[in-house]
This record gives structure tokens, C-alpha cells and sequence, in this order.
């Protein structure tokens, strides 16, 4: 028998995910770019949306995106979205910006996208440092916002 506290803390360590049709096509009709690879991260880009939140909504909701067209093989993809949620989770920044989401009574849309084949040698501590740049640039643009 699983105690109370065990079930919370697995609903904490979930990130919420974009599933409707209708936000998808909302981020991409109204996104603002956040961090382009190359520029800002090696790895990924990001593109976000602010809207006001609805009642009982998560404050922050991500879509993680790793195209077929520069990671041909399936299992790659699948595990660089694997280690694209689990270094959000790991992230301190996104419970700052649920924060001060939260405070803003505003919601984000969050796409992460990654561009670049991952490498053996760096690709988890890339995207972990990538994921702190991107939730870094978000705190700032919404802090200025």
C-alpha cells in the first residue's frame, strides 16, 4: 500500500504537457521566439506563448519536438524527448517561473525543439544547460512583461 505522501510528490515530478489541437495551433499562430540554436543554445530552440490561465490550469505547459527530418532514427528521438522532460524536471527555474506565473494569473505555452543530433559525448548535460538558458530567458521576459 502506497502512503500519501508518495503519490503526491509523482504528481509534483510531472511536467504538464500540451495535448489539444487548438493550444498547438494557438502557440504556433501567436509564438515569440525564445532561444534559437546556435545563438542562445547549442541544441535546442524554443518558442512560447503568454495567455491569461484558466481556472484550475497548469501554469506552464510544455511541447517537446525533436523532428525527423534531423533525427532520423525513432528510438533517437524518443530518447532525447526522454532526457527533454527529465531535465525540465530537474530544472529549479521552471518551479520559479510556475511562481511567478502563478502571481501573473498568466499561462505559458512552452515548444522545445531539438535541432542538432545528439552527441555521445555531451547531449544530457547540453540539453540540461539548454533548458536552464531557455527557462532563464522566459524569466526574464516575464519579468519585463
Amino acid at each position: 500500500m502506497t502512503d500519501e505522501k508518495t503519490i503526491v510528490s509523482k504528481v509534483r515530478n510531472q511536467i504538464a504537457m500540451i495535448r489539444l489541437q487548438k493550444d498547438i495551433d494557438e502557440l504556433f499562430a501567436m509564438r515569440m521566439s525564445l532561444a534559437r540554436s546556435g545563438n542562445h543554445t547549442k541544441m535546442l530552440s524554443s518558442l512560447y506563448l503568454l495567455r491569461t490561465a484558466e481556472e484550475n490550469s497548469e501554469p506552464i505547459l510544455f511541447l517537446l519536438h525533436a523532428p525527423k527530418k534531423f533525427i532520423k532514427q525513432a528510438h533517437l528521438r524518443n530518447k532525447l524527448k526522454r532526457w527533454m522532460r527529465e531535465a525540465i524536471r530537474q530544472s529549479e527555474q521552471v518551479e520559479k517561473v510556475n511562481a511567478i506565473l502563478a502571481e501573473k494569473n498568466t499561462q505559458a505555452l512552452v515548444l522545445i525543439r531539438a535541432d542538432f543530433k545528439p552527441s555521445k559525448d555531451h547531449a544530457w548535460l547540453q540539453i540540461q544547460e539548454d533548458i536552464r538558458i531557455i527557462m532563464n530567458r522566459l524569466m526574464k521576459n516575464l519579468h519585463s512583461s
